[in-house]
């Protein structure tokens, strides 16, 4: 007995096989079915394809309304994705949009077109109409020729995937994640008359549903039900960043900007109607989780970063400023030219640690390329979402007077007319005048002389002598003194002038002054030693330079990396399917337009993203030599194997580098196997875990946290004593909570998520693909200690069909949520959005596999426990009198201390 879900599953694999026909064929007629009079004319017209593209969408979109069972959605989910970005590629490459005839007062029309009853109507009562009867055939394309449009089934499919995830789907980890997954897709799609109000229902739909999750009982709560929000915090970044107008609109900015502050802190501030309204500083923070905190905090900072700033002025490459250190002092006046170590141009700067977070680094040389000399100074910001440089200049007069000198050399002021007094001389009496004339008798000798006193007394002749050459040197100074006055006593007297205007400052000390973060205000139970919140750190305590670019090199965005593969008819071996991108001669052109589609391609020389491999990746290289790149002018996608260039693709939260092997990256592969693996971004990997795990425990210790002042940043204050920067303490007084998953070994800290795209001439060979021998070829830098298996890959076949289009078969490993989106097993798709629904599928694997480690730490959390890791290392245990004195000594001074 067949189940009718079983069926059902038949009959998609079906329509998900046909779904691609109409607009490739276009007006080709299917000679299978009779040719049969149309509904104006006498004359027999065939049934072409196209004709049939409204009937397959409304039974798509129909069989989408009422499916129950999760793997079937979860096809359909993929498939309707799949016909809204071949529509919209259609009339993109066309130029040619089908005409929407649906009036602008008619909008709830299509809105409701998959509920209320008169579409509805149209669109099952035709899918019931047999396809021999031409009149029905007709009536449907005249009734249904709005609803074809890439911007109808815009709008019908997110209508009908938002209703139905906060309404049926919600309870189901699966589906909610494909459901967000073709949300996320729909936002990328490129639909020249999609209007704000339409992105503003979706981002409204999201942000309820976010809410409705979060705010379930405890008992609901779980690690999927967990996911599922961060999920949704992914799917509503993507459409923030994708339509930035929406944060234009105030009620949208309001409904997004909510549903950040239940993720952050567990409650609304606006509560329901007649609810008082809570401050942030009155609410205890009590996120639904330590994940969904991370989530919604970077949402928060793409918010004010990047939504509408991306890409930068250095690319999509990078989100972080390209320079640093070296790079400024190069750019400084005191630079002689040369190459600049960068032990040595690290120590030019003043290292400080704000909020136990943020690094600043601060020059206080002013650059070369300004031509207006005023005090600078030249900021370099080291936070969890990326590196920044920032040159600020102190200011007392706008830019059009600063020219103006503030002294006036001549102000014009008449001659004094005061004349000189005449100058008498006095000499001062210490006697009366007749004192010579007193007779002299026997009492005066009672005093001896001085004389007689020397003679007597060696020590006092000496002191006599020394104050003798002490009285003739003041009397030689005092009639010098005298004599130039006399003859300046005829001469004009000074003018009053102010003093010149002060050139040399100490900027960075003027900088944490004059953005507060040198508040000296002891604050209730704080440590009294450093009561600003600002810690000072060494550059000179030996592994600073290689922490700060251990930093550098931990990438604010998630990273994969997806390895392509060419298999020849009946090919079996690593060495022959290796060898056949060598030449274009061994591939078909197809392959190369699809390698195209994927992203664009970049230089490993150049690149400041991420390449395929940590050892070239998130830094500047010297040039390679051009020459190295000739030998590959005629590839067959050799040229992006990763020993010079990558094809490369990123939006604001996450890279992909797409990398074609070959049989020498083969080899050097293997030779890096042996390298010391990556995330030494995180030295100790249990105390990360030490760390998420507190901030997860249920017991918050609320008598400490009492005595916890309340944090500035979105950190919940619960990281232990050994992360938090406040000095060394004594384990023994407080002893630290246990984690919770103590028999669980944590997992890495960065997932690596092995992705196989493999182009097939014949679908057979997929059978016998050496997955297992090919796996040394995909070494990537970020595999741990454990060997992957073959069935540990995620592969995607893609076979080359006689008629253009293609078939898709998927393998990977058996997992609670490894079917990602929008690519299924057995779907047909066209060339023109392969390479877009590929790389949105393997962007969709890494993140559920993300999604389902439960050490995985978000990017800016590693970032943020490599700084607190350096406050550890290298802060200086400085009370407030000694930051004062450091910050008035030089950046020369305090190295030798």
């Amino acid at each position: 007995m067949v189940l009718k879900p079983d069926l059902r599953r038949a009959s998609i694999h079906l329509l998900i096989s046909m779904l691609t026909l109409p607009l490739h064929f276009q007006n080709l007629a299917i000679k299978e079915l009779p040719i049969f009079p149309g509904a104006n004319s006498s004359e027999k017209t065939p049934v072409t394809f196209v004709q049939l593209k409204s009937r397959l969408m409304n039974l798509l979109i129909n069989a989408l309304q009422v499916e129950t069972d999760p793997q079937n959605t979860h096809m359909l989910l993929g498939a309707l994705l799949l016909s809204v970005q071949d529509s919209a590629a259609a009339e993109e490459v066309e130029q040619v949009t089908q005409p929407d005839t649906v009036a602008n007062d008619s909008t709830a029309n299509l809105l409701s077109s998959v509920t209320s009853d008169s579409a509805s109507q149209i669109s099952i009562s035709s899918d019931q109409r047999s396809i021999g009867d031409a009149s029905d055939i007709t009536t449907l394309q005249e009734e249904c020729i709005a609803f074809d449009s890439a911007h109808a089934l815009f709008v019908r499919a997110t209508y009908l995937v938002c209703h139905r995830l906060i309404s049926s789907w919600k309870t189901d980890l699966n589906i909610s994640l494909a459901a967000l997954e073709m949300l996320s897709g729909l936002a990328r799609t490129r639909i020249r008359e999609t209007d704000a109000l339409e992105c503003k229902r979706a981002v409204k739909w999201l942000c309820d549903y976010i809410a409705y999750q979060c705010w379930r009982p405890p008992p609901a709560h779980s690690k999927d039900l967990h996911s599922s929000i961060v999920a949704a915090f992914n799917c509503l970044t993507t459409w923030l960043t994708a339509h930035p107008q929406l944060l234009q609109d105030k009620d949208c900015l309001t409904t997004v900007l909510e549903v950040v502050e239940l993720g952050v802190s567990g409650t609304k501030s606006v509560g329901k109607p007649g609810e008082p309204i809570k401050m942030k500083d009155e609410k205890e923070l009590k996120p639904a989780s330590m994940r969904v905190r991370d989530a919604a905090d970077a949402l928060l900072t793409i918010l004010l970063e990047q939504v509408g700033y991306f890409p930068s002025a250095c690319g999509a490459q990078s989100l972080s400023s390209l320079l640093d250190e070296v790079s400024l002092l190069r750019h400084c006046n005191s630079w002689t030219g040369g190459c600049v170590a960068r032990q040595a141009a690290v120590e030019r700067f003043r290292y400080f640690v704000s909020e136990n977070s943020t690094v600043l680094a601060l020059l206080e040389e002013p650059l070369g390329n300004d031509q207006d000399p005023q005090p600078t100074v030249t900021v370099l910001i080291r936070g969890p979402f990326g590196r920044h440089a920032w040159t600020m200049q102190l200011r007392h007069l706008p830019r059009h007077r600063s020219s103006i000198r503030s002294i006036n050399s001549n102000p014009g002021r008449p001659l004094p007319l005061a004349e000189a007094a005449p100058r008498t001389d006095y000499r001062p009496r210490f006697f009366p005048d007749n004192v010579d004339r007193i007779p002299h008798c026997k009492v005066d000798e009672s005093i001896p002389s001085l004389e007689a006193v020397m003679s007597d007394n060696g020590a006092v002749r000496d002191e006599h002598q020394i104050l003798a050459q002490l009285l003739e040197r003041q009397m030689t100074l005092e009639s010098k003194r005298d004599n130039g006055n006399a003859s300046n006593a005829e001469d004009k007297t000074d003018e009053c002038v102010p003093p010149q205007v002060c050139h040399e400052f100490q900027t960075a000390r003027l900088f944490l002054s004059h953005f507060g973060f040198l508040n000296m205000e002891p604050k209730e139970n704080e440590d009294s030693r450093n009561s600003s919140g600002l810690i000072a750190l060494d550059p000179t305590i030996p592994g600073f330079c290689t922490d700060l670019e251990t930093l550098d090199n931990i990438s604010p965005r998630t990273c994969d990396t997806v390895h392509i593969f060419y298999v020849k008819a009946g090919q079996k071996s690593a060495p022959e399917i290796l060898s056949n991108v060598l030449h274009a001669e061994n591939v078909s052109p197809n392959f190369l337009e699809f390698l195209s589609s994927l992203g664009w391609p970049v230089s490993i020389s150049t690149h400041a993203g991420w390449t395929g491999h940590v050892s070239t990746s998130w830094r500047v290289t010297a040039q390679m030599n051009v020459s190295q790149c000739a030998a590959h002018s005629n590839h067959g996608g050799a040229l992006y194997n990763g020993d010079t260039h990558v094809l490369y693709w990123a939006d604001v939260s996450s890279e992909i580098a797409f990398v074609v092997p070959t049989q020498s990256y083969l080899m050097a592969s293997s030779d890096s196997l042996d390298e010391t693996n990556y995330n030494s971004d995180i030295s100790n990997s249990g105390q990360a875990w030490f760390e998420r795990s507190i901030s997860e425990s249920t017991d918050n210790r609320s008598c400490a946290s009492q005595n916890t002042s309340r944090a500035m940043s979105l950190d919940l204050e619960k990281q232990p004593s050994s992360l938090s920067g406040a000095g060394p303490t004594n384990s023994s007084s407080a002893d630290p909570i246990r984690p919770r998953r103590t028999t669980k070994q944590a997992l890495p800290s960065q997932t690596n998520t092995k992705i196989m795209v493999v182009w097939l001439e014949s679908l057979e060979d997929h059978i016998q693909f050496p997955i297992a021998d090919l796996l040394p070829s995909t070494y990537t830098g970020l595999e741990q200690a454990r060997m992957l298996q073959a069935t540990d890959v995620h592969v995607i076949f893609l076979q080359a069909l006689a008629n253009g289009l293609m078939r898709i078969r998927l393998q990977g490993p058996v997992s609670r949520i490894n079917l990602a989106t929008p690519l299924i097993d057995g779907m047909v798709v066209s060339r023109r959005v392969l390479g877009t629904l590929v790389r949105q599928t393997a962007l969709n694997m890494g993140r559920r596999k993300r999604l389902d480690n439960d050490s995985y730490h978000p990017p800016h959390v590693r970032r943020r426990l490599k700084i607190q890791e350096m406050v550890q290392k290298y802060k200086r245990n400085l009370t407030d009198p000694e930051l004062l004195t450091l910050l008035f000594n030089s950046t020369q001074t305090y190295q030798v201390k």
